[in-house]
Formats: structure tokens, sequence, C-alpha cells
């Protein structure tokens, strides 16, 4: 296996860009979405997710740590451009956060594949 050095940029360039890769056999995947507008039912089902986290939380306060996970998907869905990343690792935590509960645990599972499936 031959030695990876990175990419070495220098002088006064810019480089943007969500994936790169240099060298013999590289590979660099993209995972940006470029239409966050088909993130719309995503982000309608999880309102709804919140809401009803919200109203069972008082009984069951093991969700909270949930909720936080299901803002954290929201304020990353309401940025800029969204990091699938990001929204997929909450969505994680979200997951696992309400695994006892079979309904919500079934709305972020949906919810996640959703996600999975706008992933290019």
């Amino acid at each position: 296996m031959s030695d990876n050095h990175g990419i070495h940029i220098s002088g006064h360039a810019h480089v943007r860009a969500d994936a790169m890769a240099a060298g013999p056999h590289a590979q660099a995947h993209s995972h940006k979405i470029e239409d966050h507008r088909r993130f719309g039912d995503v982000r309608t089902r999880l309102d709804a997710l919140l809401a009803d986290l919200r109203a069972d939380v008082e009984r069951h306060p093991e969700l909270r740590e949930a909720i936080e996970a299901a803002e954290e998907v929201g304020r990353e869905l309401d940025g800029g451009e969204p990091e699938p990343g990001r929204v997929l690792r909450f969505l994680g935590v979200l997951g696992s956060g309400v695994e006892r509960f079979s309904a919500f645990a079934a709305a972020a599972a949906s919810i996640e594949e959703s996600v999975r499936a706008l992933l290019p």
C-alpha cells in the first residue's frame, strides 16, 4: 500500500470542494444534497415527531436527549447547506433515544430512511 500524503495547495489558491481526492486509485465521494427543498417532507415529519416527543417528556424524562437530537437535526436542515453526515449522526442519537417507544422509533427510522434516500 502506498503512502497517502494528502493534497497540498500553496500560494494564493482558494479551493472550495466538498470532496477531493488525489493520487493513484484515490476516490472522493460527495454526499452533498443539491436541492434542499427535497428536505421539506423530512422536516414536516421531524416537526410532528418532535411535537409528540415534547408532549410525552413529562411522563418520560429520558426522551430529553432524543428531543435535543431532533432539534439539532432541525437546525441542520434549516441551515444554508445541510450536512448529511451531521443529520444522520443526530438521527442516530434520536433513534437510540426512542428505541423503547415503538411509535417514536418507527417514525425516527422512517425519517432516517428518507434522508438516506436523498443522498446521491
